[in-house]
This record gives C-alpha cells, sequence and structure tokens, in this order.
C-alpha cells in the first residue's frame, strides 16, 4: 500500500523536528590531549579548562600575599616608605656638641703682692745688703736685711707663706739672674714678709 502524501510530508517534518533537537542537545566539545605508550593501548587524558584556571588564580593570590607580606617587614626593617612615628622613622642622628677643655690660666706674677727678708748665711760681710738692693731693683720690697742663724749654708734658701708656695716658681725664674736659689726649705710661719732668702756660699 502505498502512503498517501500528506502522511509522507508529516513524517518527514517530525524527522527534521528530531534531527534538530538532536544538534542542539550535542555537549560542547571537549579538548583531549593523549600520549603514546608503546607497551600500552590508547589512553586518552582529559583536562577541564576551569581546572586550570582555578590553579592560576589560586597561583596569583598566593604570590601577592608573599610579596605583601615581605613588602611589610622589609618595610618594618629598613624604614623604605615615609611617613609614622617614633620607631617607624629613621632616627636621625644629632651630632652632640664637643666641649673643648678650657685651659687653666698660668698664675701670673704680682710683684706687689711679694716682700722679702734677706739674711746672710755665706760668711761674706756685706752679701746680704748688695742682694737686696738688687731685688729692690727688680720691683720688690725688701722688709729685712741681716746674718742668718749660722754663717755656713752652702746652698741658697728660701722659706715662703703658705698661700704663695704655689707662685714660688715664679719669683726664682724671676730672680734667676740676682740670686741662685737652689731650693725651697719650707713654710715660712713668721715676721711679716712673704719669703725669707737665706744666702748661701753657692751664690757668691
Amino acid at each position: 500500500m502505498e502512503e498517501k502524501p500528506e502522511n509522507q510530508s508529516m513524517k518527514s517534518a517530525v524527522d527534521d523536528a528530531q534531527s534538530e533537537s538532536e544538534q542542539k542537545q550535542e555537549p560542547a566539545p571537549i579538548k583531549r590531549s593523549f600520549t603514546i605508550n608503546q607497551d600500552s593501548e590508547l589512553k586518552y587524558e582529559t583536562r577541564s579548562p576551569e581546572k586550570k584556571s582555578g590553579k592560576t588564580i589560586l597561583l596569583i593570590i598566593v604570590l601577592l600575599v608573599v610579596f605583601l607580606v615581605g613588602g611589610f617587614f622589609l618595610n618594618n626593617k629598613f624604614h623604605f616608605l615615609p611617613g609614622g612615628s617614633g620607631s617607624d622613622q629613621l632616627a636621625v642622628a644629632t651630632p652632640s656638641p664637643t666641649f673643648s677643655p678650657t685651659p687653666t690660666p698660668a698664675p701670673a706674677l704680682i710683684k706687689s703682692d711679694w716682700s722679702f727678708e734677706v739674711l746672710n748665711g755665706s760668711g761674706v760681710t756685706g752679701e746680704a745688703k748688695r742682694v737686696a738692693d738688687e731685688i729692690k731693683v727688680a720691683g720688690y720690697e725688701v722688709v729685712k736685711t741681716g746674718n742668718a742663724d749660722k754663717s755656713s749654708y752652702l746652698q741658697t734658701e728660701i722659706l715662703v707663706k703658705e698661700e704663695l708656695l704655689e707662685k714660688i716658681d715664679l719669683v726664682i725664674s724671676d730672680l734667676k739672674d740676682i740670686i741662685k736659689i737652689a731650693s725651697v726649705a719650707g713654710e715660712l710661719t713668721e715676721g711679716t714678709a712673704s719669703a725669707r732668702i737665706i744666702i748661701g756660699k753657692d751664690s757668691i
């Protein structure tokens, strides 16, 4: 029995609709990669694009975290970035002032502070007057001349009031061309003079 043209037309339309439906439901192609092993059958390895993209994003996030953490610690240690206060800023070294010690002024010789007794212990007559006159010419006051307790002094000595002991070297140096004073015999505890000179045989 031959089919009617109407039935054939309807069947053709149904077939076309099924074909279009199958084409629409066909899944998206999946990329496949495979390796060939001579001793085994052909194996396929399927890689999902979504999985690969997820790993890339995770790697980028890890690198960013490492970079930020590393930068934070480096900035705290070396202070690359400006700003902050206290220990966050680089300490500016302030040079401490250097103090030079003030030199102690040398004591000055003031001749008016000195007055002398000149006593002859050399055994040579008139020696006390001669030395006393020369001391007066040098600008000092002589309050007494005479003989010492003995005439056998070998060296010329000087006795000085306690308050002027630290300045006696200035006087000895100033009188070196008049009389040779060998030593400071001690402290002068009597009389009104600042110092007592006892002439010895070494000054003749």
